[in-house]
Formats: C-alpha cells, sequence, structure tokens
C-alpha cells in the first residue's frame, strides 16, 4: 500500500493486485483484484467479489491472512469433490 500526503489521510492510497485485505464496511477478508480511482474490487477464494473503497480497507493480519488460506483450501477441495461426483 502506498499513502500520499499527510498522516491520517487518504489521498492516493494505491493498492496492489494480490494483496490480502480487510474490508471494514463489510467485516470480510478478501484479496484486492482491481483499483480503479478510489474504487477497489475485492475477491474471495469462493469467487464472491465486492466493490469497497480504497479508505475503508487495511491490511489483513496474520489471523486473516490464515483464515484466507483455509477458505482457499476448502473451496479447491469442494470443486474436487464436485468434479468427482460429475458436478460444477
Amino acid at each position: 500500500m502506498k499513502n500520499a500526503g499527510e498522516p491520517g489521510t487518504a489521498t492516493e492510497t494505491a493498492w496492489e493486485p494480490g494483496t490480502a485485505v480487510f474490508d471494514k464496511g463489510s467485516q470480510m477478508v478478501g484479496v484486492v483484484h482491481e483499483q480503479r480511482g478510489t474504487r477497489l474490487t475485492l475477491k474471495r477464494p469462493s469467487g464472491l467479489r465486492w466493490h469497497t473503497r480504497a479508505v475503508a480497507v487495511r491490511p489483513a493480519n496474520d489471523r486473516e491472512k490464515i483464515q484466507l488460506a483455509a477458505l482457499l483450501k476448502h473451496n479447491r477441495n469442494v470443486r474436487g469433490l464436485a468434479s468427482l461426483r460429475g458436478g460444477r
């Protein structure tokens, strides 16, 4: 994350795609998919995407990163089982 301007202001907050963040508005952890100006598109391992403001997110802490890794593992397992059964 890069923040230009005075401390405590978010005049230019740039998030790198692939960065794990916590969205304060939705109370969910996700990964930055893309940023357009001050709007971010976040994504979860399940494929869920949502839009939020760049100033409404903070870097994910270690616990939240572990949560993302667990969601990714779970989602891979579910998709693997579905392909074995002929679903999805």
